[in-house]
Order: C-alpha cells, then structure tokens, then sequence
C-alpha cells in the first residue's frame, strides 16, 4: 500500500510541479494537496469559522464587508505545518459567454449566487436578478486557463469559490495565499488556501485580491476599484506617446545591450526581440535590391493552400524549393531581414516591426501620431484621431482609462467598451460591457485593450430577418513602398453581419454584437461588393456609397504615414525586397454633423496579419493574380485596386 501511494506521489508531482512551482505554493505542503484532493478532505471547518457582521441603519453606506473568516483552532495555524494547506470547492465554473446561460438554466445557480453576493431579496423578475449577479460577481471571479495549442481551448475560465472562500476579505499585506489548482485525475480546478505566516486563534484570514509585481498606489487604486470605491477622475487621461525605450524594454529586448543603441540604429543592424516573436534582423540600409528576373516567370513558394490553388497567372510559377524561390509568400512570421539581403532579387509579404499595427495596444500608440498629419480629423478633447475609436492599454494606462470611465459616467456620455486580446482575432476572448468593475479584472486573464464600443452604428438592414444589424467592412490593403510610401487597396472587400438586429443590450450576445459569426455555421449571410453597394445607397441615399468610400481610403493612408513616420523600433523601415499584406477591418459609425445633422465616419477596428483569404478566393477567383500583381510586377491598372500615394 505504502509503495502505491509513493507511485501515486511521484506522478502527482509528475503532472502539477511546474503548476504548484509557478503558483509559489510551498514544497511541504504538496503531499497533503495530494492526499486530501484523493480523499475529498474538505477539512477548514475544523479550523476557520464564517462570521456574519451586522450594522445599524446607515452604518454601512460604504459598502464594508458583512462576512469575516476567523481562525478557530486552538493552536492556530502554522506556515510550517504540512497539514495548514486546505481545499476550497467552487461553487460555479464557466466561460464567460455561458455565463447568462448558466444562470437561467441551471437549477439553483442563480438563488445560490444572490445569496453569496449578499444580493437583497427584493421583487425582482428571473432577468433582473440575472443583470445583478453578472454586474457583483466581478467582486467575486477569479480564473484560470488550460494551456492548448488552440487558441479556442485555452481561453479563460471563471470561477466563483464556495460560500467560504468567496468570504476571505482583502488585505494588501494578507496572512494567507489563495490559489486556483487543476488536478489532472479529477479534471476539475480547486483552490488552495495557504498561510504566508503563523496565525492565531481569533485571527482574521486575509488575502491579496489583486497579486501580481508591486505597483504604484494610483495603479493600486485602480485595480481595487471592484472592491473599494475610489475617485479617479483628478488623474488626466490624456495619453502621450510612449517613450522610445518602451519599445526597446518590456516588450522589446535589445539583443546587443554591450554597443549602442543609436549607434546599431543609425546602421540598421539592431536585431530585437518583441513580445511573442523572435529575434528580427534588420539589414544595412544602404544596401539595394535587385530587380526581380522578368524573362521568366517568377517563383513563388508558399505554403498556404489558396494561394496554391488560385494563382494562377502564368507570369507566376509555384515552387517546393524556398531557397529556389524570387517570392516568399508566409504565414509565419519571419525574422532574418539581413540574412534576406544576401539575395537581393527576393522578395517576402512581410515588413520587419509590422506588429506595430498588427498588435492591437500598439496600433493605438501608432494610429495616435495621425494628429500631426493636417488632413486628420480630430476627436473633440482627445488625442485621438477621429477614425479611431478610443483606445487604453489595461496594462499600462488602467489609471487614465478608469479616470476617463469616471469622468464620462459624470457627465452622462455613453460608457460602453469592448476589451480586447493584444494577440487574439475573430472575437476570441473579446468582452462588451459598460461595467467598470468588469473591465478592471479582464487584465487577470491576460494582456487587454479596452476600446470604446462603437454604440451607434450603421446599421445593415437584412431582409431574410426583417431587421437591421451591425456589419464590417474586410478591405485588404498593401503596402508597396515605405519611402516613398505607397499603398494599394483591394477595392473588392467583403463583408461580415450580426445575426441579430442591433440594441445595447445583452452586451453578451455574440449573435448580435459580433460580426465574426462566419466562423461557425449560425446564419452566415454572404454578400458580394457590388451587390452590398446597391443595397446600401437604396437604405442610405443621402450618404452614398462613393463617399464612405474616400473617407475610408483617407483613414488607410493615414494610418501609414503614421506606421512609417518614426524610426526604428518605432515605426515600420523602408525594405525595398518586402511587400506587406494585411487586413483591415472597418466600422461605420455616425458623427454629430453640422447643426443637428449625422455624418458617416469610418472607425478602424485592426489591423491583421496573415488574413485568411478563403472567402475572397471563393468570391473573387481572380484575387491572387491581382494581389501578385500589384506586390510583385507593379502593375495596377486593371486589378481592382487603389493607389494611394
């Protein structure tokens, strides 16, 4: 029996070392997780005790905690005992979008979860009950994340702990540590409560609610908002660009830190490191390329399918050989610009420091430098251009995003946000909420943006529903040139719609506030350009087509002038041997006109790399005879396109 359950404690440390390791749980107390999760041991009873307070009328107008947790056991609890280590239940488990779900249609979730929230018993319909929990719980959720290869699997779960330990308060210097814990055997999350430090009889538990490296107080502030009110709005939210070492450190390591930085600038041999990405190297700029051979025709290897299939022009040849190849078409990121040079007459679909618009906090620091070109509209009391929706990075501006919040919640402006991954597309782990709470403890599960939600759109009336929805607009768009700049625009775009007609409310209906339902199978309307075009002119005919049309071709040529008006690592480099491509995706929304009339305003929504091209091969067959053409032969005329220069 012994030996078994060596073998046992030898696999449990197997599967969760490197999860108890990176939790910071405490090496003696791994055999007794081990020993009560196997058992089911759910001994704090016999330890800690829930202590209800009670105020007088008027008492507890700040909101002040009405349960307490208390240590009960005579002899208190020891950091060093490998017994102190206990599990704590979850009461409700789920993912975010199933959340309304879950509490109209599991039995009891909802009465358990008013009452944990201490929610009043008031006369209340079902939904109304449901709108309370989903606006307290965020005092409430904790969450982790299971690594997976696909994105789709790794997106984050939340968590409600049980009636005990949804009780433990805050604390910034806490006598204890909570902690989520996947046991593998069980496939289900738990979390561990463990002492930092002795405590006594009588003692109140306390934790961190908001663990992480030390901060500044105002970012202390800001991260406690859900639990403890606090104003803000004397912090200005005026963003500024980021210094030029914010681009070299954080995210971006200089990989020869013993020579100079300017110096290696000046030369253009820096290699750098961004987030999530390799080293890139970037060649001596004084070397130019060659011309691409033209008694032949050239060839192109890559391994993605479409282009594959549907290049078809016979100017181009598909190759297996990538050291035979003049055009390198990758989905990959590439890296060796340097090494690309020593074949000059090659060509790639990529830019070094792309990611400047491709990663969504840095397109807003980079779309923000627009304000100095003169033909850029501007948003009234921001520093923003008009075409962009506002837009905070959760990591380094929470305090300035939870002012402007405050303030616009002051006077009474629309407060509606959509949070998004730095790193993540087609609406994967996005969130819609006007819920500052909400906003506040996105960042847990990662990297976020917040970006103003675009709450009075143009709507799309679909006939096969009778009502009208949201709907983007995918324009593919090239960059040629850097210096001098030139960019092309696939005037054949494509369109993506909700399935539901638009109002602001269940902000968690993706059917209705999401237009990336085209990768599942729930109502997908298809729609060609032209066709789009007809439809929209006969709903809008004071605002024809034509116009958005320049207005939007104006916003896309501003948006690279300012990617390409800083140097490196700031800005995208002049590469005579690379061609970018990207996707844009693009909203419409209406603006306050002149007197009391609405104007249509293009607002970018991001910048894609890598897009997927299925439904512009299937719609347009001709698409990458086009795009080669224009990237690889400098031949516009007659391939759908726009040059703007």
């Amino acid at each position: 029996m012994m030996a078994e359950c060596n073998g046992l404690d030898k696999g449990f440390v197997e599967h969760h070392k490197q999860q108890l390791q990176s939790s910071g749980v405490p090496s003696h107390f791994w055999p007794t997780i081990f020993r009560k999760l196997i058992a089911q041991v759910y001994d704090a009873g016999e330890y800690f005790q829930l202590c209800q307070l009670t105020y007088s009328d008027g008492d507890n107008d700040q909101g002040d905690a009405l349960w307490r947790v208390i240590v009960i056991h005579p002899e208190g609890i020891k950091a060093s005992n490998p017994d102190h280590i206990f599990i704590i239940d979850h009461a409700w488990t789920y993912q975010a979008n199933d959340a309304r779900q879950c509490l109209t249609e599991i039995p009891g979730l909802l009465e358990r979860m008013a009452s944990l929230m201490s929610i009043p018993d008031e006369e209340n319909t079902q939904e109304q009950f449901v709108e309370k929990v989903m606006q307290e719980m965020w005092k409430y959720n904790n969450t982790y994340s299971v690594a997976s290869k696909k994105a789709e699997d790794s997106l984050p779960v939340w968590y409600i702990m049980d009636e005990f330990g949804a009780r433990i308060q805050h604390c910034g210097e806490p006598n204890f540590r909570v902690v989520p814990f996947y046991f593998s055997p069980h496939q289900c999350c738990y979390s561990l409560l463990f002492p930092l430090e002795n405590v006594d009889e009588g003692d109140e538990v306390t934790r961190n609610y908001v663990e992480g490296p030390p901060v500044d107080s105002l970012t202390r502030d800001a991260q406690l908002l859900p639990w403890f009110e606090e104003d803000l709005t004397h912090v200005d939210p005026q963003q500024d660009e980021p210094p030029r070492y914010f681009f070299l450190s954080g995210r971006f390591k200089e990989s020869k830190p013993d020579e100079s930085v300017e110096a290696e600038d000046q030369q253009h041999h820096t290699s750098f490191t961004p987030s999530g990405r390799m080293n890139e190297t970037l060649p001596d700029g004084s070397v130019e390329a060659e011309e691409l051979p033209s008694h032949r025709p050239l060839n192109v290897y890559t391994e993605y399918e479409y282009v594959r299939q549907y290049l078809t022009d016979e100017r181009f040849a598909v190759t297996e050989s990538r050291e035979e190849a003049d055009i390198l078409w990758l989905n990959e990121h590439f890296k060796d610009f340097k090494g690309l040079r020593e074949r000059p007459s090659c060509r790639i679909n990529q830019y070094p420091f792309e990611h400047l618009i491709t990663i969504k906090d840095l397109l807003g620091v980079v779309c923000r430098r627009a304000m100095h070109l003169k033909e850029c509209p501007k948003q009234e009391d921001s520093g923003t251009p008009s075409w962009l929706p506002l837009t905070y990075c959760l990591k380094r501006e929470l305090v300035k995003f939870a002012s402007l919040f405050q303030r616009r919640e002051k006077r009474g402006e629309d407060n509606h946000w959509i949070i998004k991954p730095w790193n993540l597309a087609r609406g994967l782990d996005h969130t819609i909420t006007n819920n500052l709470n909400h906003i506040v403890r996105l960042p847990a599960t990662g990297p976020k943006i917040a970006q103003k939600y675009i709450s009075d759109p143009v709507l799309f009336h679909r006939e096969d529903i009778d009502g009208k929805v949201k709907f983007d607009i995918r324009y593919i768009v090239m960059l040629l040139s850097v210096k001098p700049l030139k960019v092309a625009v696939y005037k054949r775009f494509w369109l993506r719609f909700a399935n539901i007609p638009f109002d602001l409310t269940k902000l968690d209906d993706n059917q209705k506030h999401f237009t990336v339902n085209n990768y599942n199978d729930s109502g997908l309307l298809q729609m060609f350009c032209h066709d789009f075009v007809t439809k929209f002119d006969s709903q809008y005919p004071d605002h024809p087509w034509e116009e958005a049309e320049m207005q939007i071709f104006s916003m896309i040529h501003q948006v690279f002038q300012a990617a390409t008006s800083e140097e490196v690592p700031k800005g995208i480099p002049h590469n005579p041997q690379c061609k970018g491509f990207y996707g844009l995706d693009i909203m419409l929304q209406w603006a306050k006109g002149e007197g009391d009339t609405k104007s249509m305003e293009p607002q970018l929504l991001e910048v894609n790399y890598s897009s997927d091209c299925k439904r512009a091969c299937e719609y347009y067959p001709e698409f990458f005879n086009d795009v080669f053409s224009v990237m690889f032969l400098d031949e516009a005329e007659g391939h759908n396109v726009a040059i703007l220069e």
